[in-house]
């Protein structure tokens, strides 16, 4: 099914206001699904919908969001329940704020649930001339390496670096799939990759709902394991539990850094140029592709999509969604 941007963003908001989501708060969820959709990440897009619709039937809507401490240069912030997509745009401009003013912004959010693809965050900042890092930890769906119990979450993190042109971002998950990524292949009917997830036995398994019933797991080995207990331990630095359980606190990380503090922004932005330059002329693999530098690919996906003026939503999720809304 391909939808004109705007009527993406209009099914999202009538969707989540029939869910009982704030109009505000829905307008910015759209947007940031709309998006993800751009970017090539189908699983990220209006298919989260209908796990977002879900957590409001359980959490609901939430309440007033507030800082709970501030200096020059930190703020942790009460996310109230409410989601996370509203909640880590709050936290990310803050700590822009907060580095446009002293050189550094360190925020904490807590108390918030489920905030989509971290790129949009700190591409955010990028663009605001700071370097960003993020990361957020979320309900225990990964065990650590080595193991067959669900004790970390997803764990992404993400950075963004201002540089001539367009940003360079990196932004990954610490596991070997995206929660929101097996939903997809399960309301579509897929089954998964083999290599990323244990039923709960620990068996390997490809099925999605053995999955959720098991355990994903770490992406890169004892590697990303190492990462994704990082990304949770400054999740717990933010305020999350340990531990997070499907109505627990996530915690939300985010690090402005003004670049002048070491060297003068232009000149960063030159050297970072040079740097994309450098590794986009390097020579492939034989028989490869050309070199890209991370986030390529979704920024040339987000600006294609945009000219087009639609993104592609499947079938399955179209209806589901159509339906959620009450038309």
């Amino acid at each position: 099914m391909k939808l004109t941007l705007e009527d993406a963003k209009a099914l999202a908001v009538a969707f989540l206001v029939r869910h009982e989501m704030p109009e505000d708060h829905a307008g910015t969820v759209a947007d940031h699904l709309v998006y993800a959709s751009l970017a090539g990440h189908s699983f990220a897009g209006l298919s989260r919908l209908l796990p977002i619709a879900e957590n409001l039937r359980r959490r609901g809507p939430g309440g007033t969001i507030r800082t709970l401490h501030e200096t020059d240069k930190s703020a942790l912030i009460d996310g109230a329940n409410v989601n996370g997509y509203v909640t880590s745009l709050l936290g990310m401009d803050k700590a822009i704020e907060l580095a446009k003013k002293s050189g550094v912004g360190i925020v904490g959010v807590n108390n918030s649930w489920f905030s989509g693809m971290l790129r949009y965050y700190v591409e955010r900042a990028a663009r605001a001339d700071m370097i960003a890092m993020h990361a957020a930890n979320s309900a225990a769906r990964v065990a650590p390496y080595g193991g067959i119990d669900r004790v970390l979450g997803t764990n992404p993190i993400a950075f963004a670096f201002p540089a001539e042109g367009q940003p360079l971002v990196v932004d990954f998950s610490t596991a070997a799939i995206a929660w929101g990524d097996v939903l997809f292949h399960q309301q579509t009917g897929r089954p998964l990759p083999e290599g990323r997830a244990v039923d709960a036995d620990g068996r390997p398994t490809v099925d999605p709902v053995a999955a959720i019933a098991g355990a994903f797991l770490p992406w890169g080995g004892a590697r990303g394991s190492s990462l994704a207990i990082i990304v949770q331990a400054l999740g717990i630095l933010a305020g999350s539990d340990p531990v997070i359980g499907e109505a627990g606190k996530w915690g939300y990380f985010f690090m402005a850094l003004d670049p002048r503090l070491l060297m003068p922004t232009p000149d960063f932005k030159n050297q970072m140029q040079t740097l994309r330059a450098s590794i986009e002329s390097s020579r492939p693999m034989p028989d490869g592709d050309s070199v890209r530098t991370p986030g390529a690919g979704s920024q040339a996906s987000v600006e294609a999509g945009r000219a087009r003026g639609w993104i592609e939503v499947a079938d399955e999720v179209y209806e589901a969604v159509k339906l959620g809304t009450g038309a």
